[in-house]
């Protein structure tokens, strides 16, 4: 996932069915323009207890630091000004505002056919599928047909390159295969070369998006917290089906070679293998929004991701130290008498220096309160451990609580022993 601020665009929320409908077209946009945004897909069952949310009640809408926006078109333009897809020329306007406004008088109709709320009877759906199929599908295709024609360049609506014309012609077309449950629609219909060999051409630059997913994903670690925790939970908060993969010590050795670092914890997308926990919380925390892209709030939660790696790296130097007894027993105690009260003097600090004293960047979850949430479930609540940090933690009466509130958010993760 590629890391980017476009202008003054932060990571946006675009909210609609997990259908393509009105949705789509905008949803295409922004994979082409590699911009990172968190696809909200609502269950139709879910939509009648949210609607009122929405100014208009309608979707889809995108929101934009905490701004909403709503219409599709309105949308797309919007979006298209921002990223180079909307034309300036006021002839080509014209036709990208025709092009869409002659496709969306189709949609209205596909809506009304086919969508499960639609106000039309089964018997009404019924011959209005017929009257897409014998009337408007003849026009429409013919009219696009035409105006490929009329191009010199063939490979776009308009110019040659893409415009917001064409992700609503790719999304309408993906949209009337899905609908009429005819993935080869073009190919019986004659007269639209043209418009057959552009679409072929256009579908195929998202075929890595339009291709079938994969399994769900799986989380190989061992069975404990330690450096896979963070993972753990993010995924869970994240509402993420993934099968947690639990390794006995005992399986290491015969699975070890499974692995390409030999190492664990990995992340198994699609048959591809995603090793170090690091790399893999920042693919995730982009992926699921809780990277933020303004640059000084990013440089927050990595300042606060690399305190809690101090937390760990501290504690694995003597806990799993080969060094004579003695040795790691005063490696303990600086530990616990001199690093744990200066890093959780940083925690206490940035989290009152925070606008929110229930997160430690922002107001919401980040990447950063999953490594410490991680490294609290390992070390700082573990019935092994816990019990050494609350001198520590007495001192940092903000973080304290911060702890009491977001664990109980994994209620099926965390025992709270000595934070009650």
């Amino acid at each position: 996932y590629q890391r980017r601020v476009h202008g003054d665009l932060r990571l946006m929320k675009l909210y609609y069915f997990d259908i393509t409908g009105r949705g789509e077209a905008i949803r295409l946009l922004l994979k082409h323009a590699n911009v990172p945004f968190e696809d909200i897909r609502i269950p139709f069952s879910q939509w009648a207890s949210l609607k009122n949310t929405f100014e208009g009640k309608q979707l889809p809408v995108l929101e934009i630091d905490g701004k909403r926006y709503a219409q599709s078109q309105a949308i797309l333009e919007l979006l298209g000004g921002k990223y180079g897809y909307m034309p300036t020329c006021p002839l080509d306007v014209y036709e990208t505002i025709c092009i869409m406004n002659t496709l969306d008088d189709l949609n209205e109709k596909l809506l009304n056919a086919y969508l499960p709320f639609s106000s039309y009877d089964a018997e009404a759906k019924k011959k209005l599928a017929e009257e897409i199929a014998k009337v408007d599908f003849p026009l429409v295709f013919p009219f696009l047909e035409k105006k490929l024609a009329a191009k010199e360049c063939k490979d776009f609506f308009i110019g040659n390159k893409y415009s917001i014309a064409d992700f609503f012609v790719i999304a309408m077309s993906v949209r009337m295969r899905g609908t009429t449950n005819n993935p080869n629609l073009w190919d019986g219909i004659e007269g639209i070369p043209l418009l057959q060999a552009y679409l072929k051409k256009r579908i195929a630059d998202f075929a890595n998006y339009y291709k079938k997913p994969c399994e769900k994903p799986k989380f190989y670690y061992f069975d404990g917290a330690g450096r896979g925790e963070m993972i753990r939970l993010l995924l869970r908060h994240a509402k993420v089906d993934f099968e947690d993969v639990r390794i006995k010590y005992e399986e290491w050795p015969a699975m070890k070679e499974k692995f390409s670092l030999k190492q664990v914890p990995v992340l198994e997308c699609c048959g591809k293998q995603y090793p170090q926990t690091d790399a893999i919380m920042h693919m995730l925390s982009l992926k699921h929004g809780y990277l933020p892209l303004d640059p000084e709030k990013m440089y927050k939660v990595t300042f606060l991701t690399g305190t809690v790696k101090d937390l760990f790296e501290g504690f694995v130097k003597f806990y799993y130290s080969k060094l004579p007894e003695e040795k790691k027993k005063k490696m303990e105690e600086e530990y616990f008498d001199k690093t744990i009260p200066v890093i959780f003097g940083i925690i206490e600090k940035r989290l009152l220096e925070n606008s929110s004293k229930e997160y430690l960047v922002g107001t919401q979850y980040t990447m950063a309160d999953f490594f410490l949430l991680g490294a609290a479930k390992w070390l700082i609540v573990s019935p092994d451990q816990g019990k050494k940090y609350e001198k520590a933690l007495t001192a940092a009466p903000t973080l304290m609580a911060y702890l009491k509130t977001r664990l109980a958010d994994f209620p099926q993760s965390f025992q709270l022993f000595h934070l009650n």
